[in-house]
């Protein structure tokens, strides 16, 4: 699939997974998790052939403009939508499934420091995660799977899960399972 094709998916994807878009005009100007899409789309097309510096220039002008972060080493499929967009964080070496749907304030995040390691998680198809989620460190979100509002995920899910809550206030000695 080409660029202009899959910028075309990416719209009719947001418009049929926000019911409160109205047209093709509307989502295309005023979408920001769109716009940040297409801006990593274009970002990324660059990383992979070598343009580096262009592609993380792309990137942090779309961050300014969109409230979205998204590296273009990422790797994200088809049909990914970020509703209200607002402060997400994507990292370097995440990867992203097909049909995701992501709300506001979520960050695939990393644990590590480690250049040249698989530092971010790893989303399945047909994952929905919930605004201010926090996914963090190299694990796997199974396919069809449901990340809470506001859930820190540190441990892998399987398939087909439901996952709610945050896990905090560990004291030394702890095993947080």
């Amino acid at each position: 699939m080409n660029l202009i094709a899959r910028l075309a998916e990416d719209l009719a994807n947001a418009q049929k997974q926000d019911p409160a878009a109205r047209s093709k005009a509307e989502v295309t100007l005023l979408y920001s998790g769109l716009h940040a899409i297409w801006a990593y789309r274009l970002a990324h097309w660059l990383w992979v052939r070598g343009g580096r510096f262009a592609a993380r220039l792309i990137s942090q002008a779309a961050r300014f403009l969109t409230g979205v972060e998204i590296h273009p080493g990422a790797t994200i499929g088809r049909r990914f939508f970020i509703d209200h967009g607002m402060g997400v964080v994507i990292g370097e070496t995440a990867i992203i499934g097909d049909d995701v749907l992501m709300y506001h304030q979520v960050t695939l995040g990393g644990r590590t420091l480690g250049r040249g390691t698989k530092r971010h998680p790893t989303i399945g198809n047909r994952v929905l995660i919930g605004a201010g989620a926090k996914i963090i460190g190299d694990i796997t979100v199974g396919d069809d799977s449901r990340i809470g509002a506001n859930a820190l995920v540190v441990h892998d899910v399987p398939a087909g899960s439901i996952v709610t809550g945050v896990l905090s206030k560990a004291k030394p000695g702890d095993i947080i399972a």
